[in-house]
């Protein structure tokens, strides 16, 4: 399994080697959570997240792997990506090791929540706050949403209670990126809506089909309520979508055997995605349109 510990050495590596990283922000429990940039600093900025959900730590290795696909290969890049392959460290230490490696109170808290000692599908953070239901987009409307800690669904006491989402709303809002991807597990899926009209509807339905192209996935028409995703394309009007890797034939823990398949279809998802909006972006502002973009 890919931890947080892996996670930190990683970044080490790249950063000894002359790859940018940095610091989100910190979990609940002070943990960092990191940040790999690959690409070009001209204002052409894309976020790319993983590990929201604790139980989903293998998109973290993934995003690492991206990241170093990138710094490798040099291909052509019209902008910057901005990876945060672990937003919920905290939750992917409880899920990997268990709630002894907390204090006292927060360890009964959590056994108390859980109903047992096994954590390897617990998805929140150790708050028992679900970071993806946790922002403020339609924050509580959820079918799933639950309004007490859980190990899933919880929104919070109210919208970004939980310093992780804040951590990545404050690094959003000062990158303003072009477009953002969210990676999950499980179930070959993109999610691309939310709300949008007239061109930005046309648009990122168009994105989330090159998307499916490359990936071999389908594009998901279902709403979701609460999320990075939904947070981005209706507050930022930028597009934004949630990649849903690994097949549902099996069940969490997601096994590590079926990872080069994921990798295969995903690792150059990111670059293709950003040209593709930059691209689009350059001819609406050489065409004074650049206002569809909003």
């Amino acid at each position: 399994m890919f931890g947080y510990g892996d996670l930190l050495h990683e970044v080490q590596l790249l950063c000894r080697s002359g790859v940018e990283t940095g610091v989100v922000g910190e979990s609940q429990k002070g943990r960092r959570i990191p940040y790999i940039f690959v690409g070009k600093k001209n204002g052409n900025r894309m976020i790319v997240q993983g590990a929201i959900h604790a139980r989903e730590h293998l998109t973290a290795l993934l995003l690492v792997d991206m990241a170093k696909y990138l710094v490798k290969n040099s291909p052509k890049m019209l902008g910057g990506i901005y990876f945060v392959p672990m937003v919920n460290p905290d939750g992917v230490e409880l899920c990997q090791r268990g709630a002894g490696i907390f204090d006292k109170q927060t360890k009964s808290n959590l056994l108390a929540i859980n109903g047992g000692a096994d954590f390897s599908l617990w998805k929140a953070n150790a708050d028992g706050v679900d970071l993806n239901v946790n922002f403020d987009a339609n924050w509580g409307e959820g079918e799933q949403n639950v309004f007490c800690r859980a190990p899933q669904n919880y929104v919070g006491k109210s919208p970004l209670c939980a310093a992780e989402s804040r951590a990545l709303v404050r690094f959003t809002q000062m990158l303003r990126p072009l477009v953002t991807l969210s990676y999950h597990l499980k179930g070959e899926e993109i999610y691309w809506q939310f709300h949008q009209t007239g061109h930005r509807r046309c648009r990122d339905r168009r994105y989330a089909a090159a998307i499916a192209t490359t990936t071999g996935y389908k594009v998901s028409d279902a709403f979701s309520a609460g999320g990075y995703k939904d947070w981005c394309v209706q507050t930022l009007k930028i597009p934004a979508f949630t990649v849903e890797v690994g097949s549902d034939r099996f069940s969490h823990p997601f096994p590590y055997s079926q990872y080069e398949d994921v990798y295969r279809r995903n690792v150059d998802v990111p670059r293709r995605l950003l040209n593709t909006v930059c691209r689009d972006d350059a001819e609406l502002r050489r065409a004074g349109l650049a206002y569809l973009m909003q």
